[in-house]
Parts: C-alpha cells; structure tokens; sequence
C-alpha cells in the first residue's frame, strides 16, 4: 500500500512538471515572426533562422518581410504593427532595422498588454506597438545566457535578438533576459486632427505600388461624414488635386485618384494602376489635408 501511495505521488509531481512546460501553460506560444531590411540576397536570414532552430528546433518561423528599405526606421515600426495585429498572443518577433549596430543603443525585449514579445533594437522601432499594446514591461538584454557567443559588434540579429528570441519560444522567462528598464525611446508621432470639418494628418507608410497609407483613422472618415462617391479636396505636401472617396481601386478609371479606407482601418491615397508616392513625391510624415466638397 505504501508503494502505492508512493507511486501515485510521484506520478502527481511528474504530471506537474509536464504541465508546467507545456504549451498551454507558457507565455510563448513558439511562433519567431521575422521583420528586417536585409534582403534575401544575402545569408543573414539563413543565419538567424539556423540560430532560432539551434536553440529551438520546434519552433514555427514566419517571415513577415526582410524588404524595409534600408535603415528607414518608421517604416519597418509601421509594418511591425500591421503585420503583429494579425498574430496570437504568445509570438516573439523579431525586428531588426538597426543602423546603430554595434554601439551604445541597447537590444530589448518589450512585452506588451497582449503577451507579445519584441525583441529588437532600442531606436523607435517599437513605438507602434507599444502605443496600440500597451506595456507589461521593457527589458534590456544583458543575459549572456540568452546570446549567441562570440557577440559580433555587427550582427546582432544572429548574435543577440534571435537566441533570445529562440529562448522566449521555447518557454524561457522573459524576466530572465536582464532588467527592466522605462527610458526607452518612443517616435514623436504626430497624431491626426480634424478641425473645422478639415482632416489633418501625414503619411505613415507606404507601400510597393506607391500607395500612401496615413495615421488618418476610419473615425476620422466617419466624423467627416464621407461616404462612396464624395468628391475631397486632397493636399499632400501642398500639392492639391481634388479625388473621390471610394472602396477600392477599381472604382475609379485606370490613372485617376482615389481615397478609400485601407485593410488597416486608416485613409490611403491612391492612383488605380500608378504610384500617388511617385506623383506627390511624398514620404513618411508628408503632411495630409483632407476636406469633404460639398
């Protein structure tokens, strides 16, 4: 009978141990999802992902794109954010747009209000996220258990963020990566306004056929009161041209304006089979005026 008991106790502790590291009970969820201004040209993707799968061998890797244009900060933030939306609580990504590589900038984690963990560079590039996420806590990386060693003094999305990345996954404590900090640095993100029945705001992003997404909200559309059809007075950087708002590109003749509310839920500008980017020879924080003609 003592046997018994024994046996029975030890299963109960075995079980619980199993538990404790299973995929239900971690944080992380096992998803690495990529972001950098790499390329694919080069080996620095086959790097880290041999890295990752070093560490983690069951890990699920997701390339979200290594196409940010070089060192354009608020464009690879941008498209972390839209991109993570799409995602489960529980992902680590991984972002890399780091012209500081090697110097004092710190490497971070940021856990954000919805269990997603960031890991990256300390220059900006999360600032989306954390504004629409909300923060649990911000770690500096100093953990060398959590890096790949030797640490290079230029690569360290394969030296620094991957393994820590690779060690979130796989159920690590993201408290363990070393401490936290609260003076990490945050975009001045200009916010969109609407005054006197005019919108203004600026462009956010923009996108391989030359479309230009703006931080201008559906609720801004929705107090402006623009429904398919209306005529706008459109001003992108002082140039103004009067366009439509519609739903898509295909509602207006090929080469003519348009504006619609993107799959982001944010005003975009458009030329049907032309580049609006090319035309107002705009960039991110070009500034946007919108007015309804009635």
């Amino acid at each position: 009978m003592r046997k018994i008991v024994v046996l029975m106790l030890l299963l109960v502790v075995v079980s619980a141990l199993a538990l404790s590291h299973s995929p239900v009970q971690r944080t992380a969820n096992g998803i690495i999802a990529l972001i950098t201004d790499w390329g694919s040209r080069d080996w620095y993707v086959g790097a880290v992902k041999g890295v990752a799968l070093s560490i983690f061998p069951e890990a699920t890797i997701v390339d979200l794109t290594h196409e940010i244009p070089p060192f354009e900060l608020e464009e690879g933030a941008a498209t972390l954010w839209f991109s993570s939306r799409e995602f489960p609580s529980g992902t680590v990504f991984v972002a890399v747009v780091d012209p500081g590589v090697g110097t004092e900038r710190r490497p971070l984690v940021v856990h954000t209000e919805n269990d997603m963990f960031f890991v990256g560079p300390d220059n900006g590039l999360f600032t989306y996220v954390i504004l629409d996420y909300g923060v649990k806590a911000v770690y500096q990386i100093t953990n060398e258990a959590f890096m790949r060693p030797p640490v290079s003094y230029t690569f360290h999305g394969r030296d620094i963020f991957t393994p820590t990345a690779a060690n979130l996954a796989s159920g690590r404590k993201v408290s363990e990566v070393g401490p936290v900090i609260t003076d990490y640095i945050m975009f001045d993100v200009g916010a969109a306004y609407m005054e006197e029945g005019i919108i203004y705001g600026e462009v956010m992003s923009h996108d391989l056929y030359g479309n230009l997404r703006t931080n201008i909200t559906r609720e801004y559309v929705d107090e402006l009161g623009l429904t398919f059809g209306d005529k706008i007075r459109l001003t992108v950087d002082g140039e103004t041209i009067e366009t439509v708002f519609v739903n898509t590109y295909g509602d207006v003749e090929v080469g003519e304006f348009l504006t619609y509310v993107a799959s982001t839920d944010q005003l975009a500008i458009a030329i049907n089979w032309g580049n609006a980017r090319e035309y107002f020879d705009a960039d991110i924080g070009s500034t946007v005026i919108v007015e309804k003609i009635e």
